[in-house]
């Protein structure tokens, strides 16, 4: 069998592999997500069942207050008798003082005082007071029979005055025997009420009911004709089952969920309800995202293998044009890593929220599987985004301090596990003389010691792998340092020696049958070095071991070493940044692809955070501008606007440019793509697939508690339509 059809079946059985992980992947996710999405719907409704129960608790009580206020005024003057008023103040005068009792509450429609004989006697709502007669109203009967009852709330009732609707707060008045002597009475509009419902719902196929303990129908909304009947009964099925139920609901045979709190001062309670079909319309709108993605994945991949199989045919045929084929190489290679490390921020970010989920041992070591088939995909993928880079000329060095001996540390604490697995021992040599602080591209080092270190406990079955690092040079300003890297491995032949560093190419066919690999580790490896400088070479006898060197000259740093943070310490130190700023930190994310709004947005779950999300460009520069917002995670390409064009709207457009930090999410990190996201304005950049750690870190780069919202700005709204499920509001205000 020829070469190239070897390799055509190779890349198609690599490519159905892919398609099977992304698509079982995507499956294993949905069936879990359901369930999910229906308890946090369910957790939503809790929340916000308790949140209406306060409002609407405090809107009584305020007006509870007013009546209790007038009624110990009245008890102070001496009064003993409903109509003895009159002997502190004029009718126009208590008029006045009712009216002035209820200004600045807009939920309070009138207050009046009636008599033991249930005859209006003053009005703050009309002058002159009409004559009117209450003596038939369900509060007056329970107020004036029962000396215990000292509040009602009352069934709706429509003014015989003004002919609108209102619930009446109703508060016993007694004389100083103790005798009912006519009782003070509150009306609070019924539209306000459910205004006020209607401004607050959630969404769409959401109900919210205001029931008395009877079972009485006070308000509701959407507003419906049988205000003052029995309710159905689902309110109160509900309190009994401990505030939430999954039932079907019998005027239309829907499946509802429910939740209900009472009151915390008034036999009254709030239910709310919204149907099975809402709760799951986003978890529907991402099965066919999901769907429709395997889809899409599933023809890029194709595609990419037959566009790979062919090229790779075609540059085995275009010996006499080296200059254009590399050229066109390297277009591919960045084209192809730019395409499907879009999706693999989808595989891998959903995997990983997928495990912090319950899940069975065989269902956990199913999305272990992916996420690892995931991961050792993108570390190819890393190796020809950098391979790609090295081929045009466009990776550049950054200059950072830091310490040669704890760049090992850092470096064998990812190799360690894998070591110990094999029961390999590793251990590091420090010579004495090293400098404590040096200048230069600390993770491009990193990734060179990782390379070789982890080839070596990869390729050595017992024994042990050594690093030692040394300082073998040193003047006042500068310092070459060498890494050594031994094993006590298989070796390597002296006539593969020379080829080593070739890329695509290892030792020999059987290493990559018995440990796989890309063959571009070493070949990278020794790129990066030249470009830093520095030269790498290699010893070696076959069935004894190898030696990896590799020796670079730096700049000696009067600044100390940037300590590498861990994932925990890195998540703890945005923890404690948030409890310092006393609230939740308001995080927008912009992305087109609702699978990777869900990714980021699962990535800040457990964090005291606010998200919003927004679909392309046009909705983040409105939601923005709009209201106040810490942290905006911004993708580059979208439809309508991309990202790069709403970073300029929010920078320089209106007459005060927002200075929010903007973090751009992108799978493209050459550095013309860098610079062109810092020249529209963003403060820094993840490149996806993205790690939660790069996500937490970059937030902490750009924001500190010190950073406030501009002023002028509206506050964020306790909900978004595309993050709901995600929302952790902790109060919704009228």
């Amino acid at each position: 069998m020829k070469r190239s059809q070897r390799s055509l079946y190779a890349v198609i059985g690599a490519s159905v592999a892919l398609i099977v992980t992304i698509v079982g992947g995507n499956l294993l996710f949905l069936e879990h997500s359901r369930e999910s999405a229906l308890l946090t719907a369910e957790s939503d409704l809790a929340r916000y069942s308790l949140t209406l129960a306060e409002n609407t608790d405090r809107s009584f009580k305020s007006l509870d207050l007013v009546l209790s206020s007038v009624g110990d005024y009245l008890g102070r003057k001496g009064v003993s008798d409903a109509r003895s008023y009159r002997q502190i103040m004029s009718d126009a005068e208590t008029h006045v003082f009712l009216r002035e009792k209820i200004a600045g509450l807009p939920q309070v429609d009138a207050i009046t005082m009636i008599d033991a004989d249930g005859k209006l006697i003053n009005f703050s709502r009309y002058w002159p007071i009409p004559t009117v007669d209450v003596s038939d109203r369900d509060y007056f009967k329970a107020l004036s029979t029962d000396a215990n009852l000292e509040t009602f709330i009352s069934a709706p009732v429509k003014n015989r005055g003004s002919g609108t609707w209102n619930l009446y707060v109703a508060r016993r008045v007694n004389d100083p025997n103790g005798k009912f002597m006519g009782l003070l009475l509150g009306a609070m509009s019924l539209q306000y009420i459910e205004n006020f419902f209607g401004s607050t719902t959630p969404g769409e196929e959401t109900t919210i009911s205001l029931v008395r303990e009877d079972g009485t129908l006070l308000a509701h909304f959407p507003h419906v004709e049988e205000i003052g009947q029995a309710s159905s009964g689902g309110a109160q099925r509900a309190l009994r089952t401990g505030g939430a139920l999954r039932e079907i609901r019998a005027r239309d045979n829907l499946r509802v969920l429910r939740s209900a709190r009472m009151l915390s001062n008034y036999p009254v309670l709030v239910a709310v309800s919204q149907t099975e079909q809402s709760a799951l319309s986003s978890w529907r709108d991402l099965a066919a995202l999901l769907f429709g993605m395997s889809i899409v994945s599933a023809l890029v991949v194709l595609a990419a293998a037959v566009m790979l199989s062919r090229w790779w045919k075609k540059q085995e045929q275009l010996t006499r044009a080296a200059e254009a084929a590399n050229a066109s190489k390297s277009t591919f290679l960045a084209m192809m890593s730019h395409e499907i490390r879009t999706p693999m921020n989808a595989v891998l970010g959903l995997a990983t929220n997928l495990l912090d989920t319950p899940m069975t041992p065989e269902q956990r070591s199913f999305v272990l599987s992916i996420h690892n088939a995931g991961d050792n995909l993108l570390e190819i993928l890393n190796d020809i985004l950098d391979f790609s880079k090295l081929e045009s000329g466009q990776l550049s060095l950054e200059s950072i301090s830091f310490s040669a001996e704890a760049l090992v540390e850092n470096t064998l604490s990812v190799i360690g596990p894998r070591a110990a697995a094999k029961e390999l021992k590793v251990r590091s040599v420090v010579v004495a003389g090293l400098p404590n602080s040096l200048s230069g591209d600390a993770g491009r080092i990193r990734q060179i010691l990782l390379n070789l270190i982890s080839n070596a406990v990869k390729f050595t079955a017992e024994g042990e792998v050594v690093i030692t690092t040394r300082c073998v040079a040193r003047t006042e300003d500068k310092a070459t340092i060498r890494w050594e890297v031994s094993d006590t491995g298989i070796g390597i032949a002296p006539e593969k020696l020379d080829s080593l560093f070739t890329d695509f190419v290892q030792a020999d066919s059987s290493i990559n049958r018995r440990f796989g690999g890309s063959g571009l580790g070493l070949a990278i490896c020794k790129r990066l070095i030249e470009q830093m400088d520095g030269t790498i070479d290699v010893t070696s006898i076959p069935g004894q071991g190898s030696r990896f060197g590799v020796t670079l000259t730096f700049p000696i740093s009067d600044q100390p070493a940037i300590i590498d943070e861990s994932d925990h310490g890195a998540f703890g130190h945005l923890r404690e940044q948030i409890s310092r700023l006393g609230r939740p930190l308001r995080v927008l994310i912009v992305d087109d692809n609702a699978t990777n709004r869900l990714v980021a947005a699962r990535m800040l779950k457990e964090f005291d955070i606010q998200i919003n999300t927004a679909c392309d460009g046009v909705e983040a520069v409105t939601a923005a501008r709009q209201f106040s917002f810490d942290v905006i995670l911004m993708d580059v390409r979208m439809p309508e606007m991309d990202g790069l064009q709403a970073t300029r709207e929010l920078r320089t457009r209106g007459d005060k440019p927002l200075t929010v930090p903007i973090i751009a999410f992108t799978a493209n990190a050459f550095a013309d793509d860098i610079a062109a996201c810092r020249e529209a304005g963003m403060n820094d950049f993840v490149v996806k697939p993205a790690r939660k750690k790069a996500v937490v870190e970059a937030i902490l780069r750009v924001w500190s508690p010190a950073a406030m919202p501009a002023q002028g700005l509206a506050e964020l709204p306790r909900s978004s339509s595309h993050a709901r499920e995600l929302e952790e509001a902790k109060d919704v205000t009228a």
